[in-house]
């Protein structure tokens, strides 16, 4: 039975917590290691795990990789190496080769950014885009309304369109409001 239910949760929840990981350290090594640990931890408190609800174990296993992230850059000796740029490694055999490379300066600029946003905003935004989880998911894995996770979205991503200068300002009202 409990083989069955981690089989499962590996299965079901894996992919998105390696999403996770990689985009938190744009290593995929790393992410790999660190996917391994968590699942460990999952193995060993797995009678804990059959006590958690079916739609509960998937928060609970992201603030498990949550902590985990926190304790591996606290004993992390050099994150920058850890926080290296991703690398597109996609083998275009044709195509506009100028449109390839502009793609790719425009990728790393936007992973940059990102990288540049603060720790806590960046996982909410990771948790999002890379984990495919909602608003009530993230709040959940990080102990927080999904009121205060919305705001905090909307933090980020107007932190990042003006890292990147896709908000321009209005002179009389004073608002935001997206170029174009």
């Amino acid at each position: 039975m409990r083989k069955e239910l981690f089989r499962g949760l590996y299965v079901d929840h894996s992919k998105q917590v390696f999403s996770y990981l990689f985009g938190r350290t744009g290593n995929k090594d790393t992410a790999a290691d660190l996917l391994q640990d968590i699942f460990l931890k999952v193995w060993n408190r797995i009678e804990v795990v059959e006590l958690i609800p079916d739609k509960e174990r998937l928060y609970w296993i992201f603030s498990i990789a949550s902590n985990r992230l926190t304790d591996y850059y606290r004993r992390s000796s050099n994150k920058k190496n850890i926080e290296e740029k991703l690398r597109i490694r996609n083998d275009y055999s044709t195509g506009d080769i100028s449109g390839l490379l502009a793609g790719r300066e425009q990728f790393r600029e936007l992973e940059s950014q990102i990288n540049q946003l603060p720790e806590e905003l960046r996982s909410i935004l990771l948790m999002k885009v890379l984990g495919g989880m909602n608003s009530s998911q993230i709040g959940n894995a990080l102990n927080q309304p999904p009121g205060t996770i919305r705001y905090k979205m909307v933090m980020a991503r107007r932190k990042l369109a003006e890292k990147l200068e896709l908000l321009e300002t209005e002179s009389i009202e004073g608002r935001r409001k997206p170029i174009g």
